[in-house]
């Protein structure tokens, strides 16, 4: 069993991006081979980084490659749990992102992509509430300035 939630309770959105840094680029491309082969993500991108962090005492340096891995909620488990097992680092970064807007188009693909059977992802802005009034604190943001007060006799 995983050690990571497959869907923390504060995460919201459609999207998740893993984060990781590697030596080499050898070693980023390894892993970004190993997890779209198991289809735990539909794409990484993979940026050359100078780090710089505190280990063991001292501030070192390293060139490293950052992977940016884009998945869907229901793979974020797994994934971690493959980064962290074949990672070549003792202790290595291995973050989530939750995404909680994006394209909808995009999250069409990584749902074809990654999880075929699932229903379609939220798409759109939501339900329509029906004539309904909206409380206070909800108003539409374009109203700013106060009401007329009346004056005093």
């Amino acid at each position: 069993m995983s050690p990571y939630p497959l869907d923390p309770v504060r995460a919201l959105g459609p999207m998740r991006i893993v984060l990781t840094t590697y030596p080499s680029r050898e070693a980023a491309l390894h892993a970004v081979d190993e997890a779209l082969a198991r289809r735990l993500a539909a794409c990484a991108n993979l940026l050359p980084i100078d780090s710089r962090y505190w280990w063991k005492g001292t501030v070192e340096s390293a060139r490293e490659s950052l992977v940016l891995f884009k998945t869907v909620p229901k793979r974020v488990g797994a994934l971690m749990l493959l980064l962290k097992e074949t990672h070549p680092y003792g202790t290595p970064e291995v973050v989530e992102v939750d995404v909680p807007r994006a394209d909808d188009g995009y999250l069409q693909y990584l749902t074809a992509t990654l999880d075929p059977t699932a229903r379609s992802p939220p798409i759109g802005d939501g339900p329509k509430r029906s004539g309904a009034r909206r409380g206070r604190a909800t108003r539409a943001p374009g109203r700013t300035r106060s009401r007329r007060r009346r004056r005093s006799k």
